[in-house]
């Protein structure tokens, strides 16, 4: 007797946990893992049933290393977890290691809306499993104050105006611009510049670039430094070489990529003018300053005036705003939850094709339109053949096939507002005249 006991607890407790979301997920590669080298985390939910709702994938950070979540939308698949089938949605997170060590993923929590019992969204949490990676240098480029790791690079120059016909007094600009494949812009390090004495380096914001995939993937970062030499006096001058070390992908070897020394020769200028000692002050300058100071100190006055008044009408609007915000905030709840909106957001999904979405909203809607009957029975007994065909067209693109086709929301739109319309004329006349109307057209 305690043996059956046992048996059936055990079984009542799988049951329990197989009604439960499932989360699963590893990284792309696992080892092998070199600084700068894009690393996947691939995060994949499954629900019994289906979902109601997308999980909110979070974004999270890690010491020493920059994170980004693609722009693409998660993917949707299907699994079997014991004797019941799963439906999945994964997303992948992309990480890049910025110095050697270990990788730790921090906890990472996921709200998931699914139907536990449908058509009721039960709202579950799940956990990221804990997870961690190691990154390396190569034994080759760990002397240096920079890792660079790449397919390909390209470095290249140019100036303006061109270095054959220089004066003193001159300003010339150079502007250096490195590509790098497959990696972030903002890890391509910034140029180390020289100059002999008689130049000026004046360098300006470098601008980085990033070339991506639709599905968010790097195709190449870009760098431009533009820097600016002034020429002090005339004389023969030489800019020295510029080395960018990077270890290269493919053979796995250090290598450099270089722009050759610039030499070139400053002439005198005749028009230059040499600067003058500052003018000597008399009285006369003196009583101006001090009328300008007077005048200064007056505006001064003004804008502080004008700023304690715009204080005071700032905060008149302030107690305002929090005297009605509670009854505002309210009303738009309370909109938010109405049936109007429902079938506001269930139209704007359908007509952008999102079937995941549209889906969950259909359910939310029909569950406040009837809530007394389940899904299958309002379909059965209220939609007509042409939108039960459109609904089930529906669910066939989420999870009858294992390679979803592409669904277009269009014909569900014009169904479900036509599905509507008879709704809202059957409520009307059920009630009294001097009554509200349910539902809001």
């Amino acid at each position: 007797m305690k043996r059956l006991l046992l048996v059936l607890f055990l079984f009542s407790t799988l049951h329990v946990a197989a009604q439960s979301p499932v989360v699963r997920a590893h990284f792309e590669p696992s080892q092998n893992i070199m600084v700068g080298q894009p690393v996947k985390l691939i995060v994949s939910v499954f629900v019994p049933n289906y979902f109601t709702g997308s999980p909110e994938f979070p974004e999270f950070e890690m010491e020493n290393a920059v994170v980004v979540m693609p722009q693409d939308r998660p993917e949707n698949s299907n699994t079997q977890i014991g004797d019941a089938k799963y439906f999945g949605i994964t997303q992948t997170y992309v990480i890049y290691p910025q110095q050697a060590g270990d990788f730790h993923l921090p906890s990472i929590k996921l709200s998931v809306p699914y139907a536990k019992t449908p058509p009721k969204t039960t709202l579950g949490q799940v956990v990221v499993p804990a997870l961690s990676f190691h990154a390396d240098v190569p034994a080759a480029a760990r002397g240096l104050s920079y890792f660079l790791p790449t397919t390909q690079l390209t470095i290249a120059e140019k100036w303006s105006p061109s270095l054959k016909k220089v004066q003193a007094g001159d300003t010339i600009e150079r502007t250096v611009t490195i590509a790098a494949s497959k990696m972030q812009a903002m890890l391509i390090p910034p140029l180390q510049l020289a100059a002999p004495d008689g130049i000026r380096i004046y360098s300006s914001e470098p601008v980085v670039r990033d070339q991506k995939t639709p599905r968010g993937d790097f195709v190449y970062g870009q760098r431009i430094e533009t820097t600016k030499y002034h020429v002090e006096k005339p004389g023969a001058y030489t800019l020295p070489a510029i080395e960018l070390k990077w270890w290269n992908l493919n053979t796995h070897r250090l290598a450099t990529a270089s722009l050759p020394p610039a030499s070139f020769q400053a002439i005198a200028n005749p028009g230059l003018v040499a600067e003058l000692p500052p003018p000597q002050r008399n009285e006369q300058t003196t009583q101006a300053t001090k009328k300008k100071m007077r005048i200064h100190w007056r505006r001064i006055a003004l804008l502080a005036l004008r700023g304690i008044f715009c204080g005071a009408v700032i905060y008149f609007v302030y107690l305002m705003v929090r005297s009605i915000r509670p009854r505002a905030i309210a009303l738009w709840k309370e909109r938010q939850q109405s049936e109007a909106a429902y079938f506001h957001r269930l139209i704007h999904a359908a007509k952008k094709n999102d079937a995941p979405l549209s889906y969950a909203y259909l359910l939310q809607w029909l569950a406040r339109v009837y809530p007394d009957e389940s899904f299958s029975n309002v379909v059965a007994r209220h939609a007509d053949s042409d939108l039960q065909a459109q609904i089930s067209e529906l669910t066939d693109s989420l999870y009858a096939r294992a390679t979803p086709l592409q669904w277009t929301g269009r014909f569900l739109v014009k169904q479900l507002r036509e599905f509507r319309g008879t709704i809202l004329v059957t409520k009307t006349r059920a009630q009294p005249h001097d009554s509200l109307v349910e539902l809001n057209p």
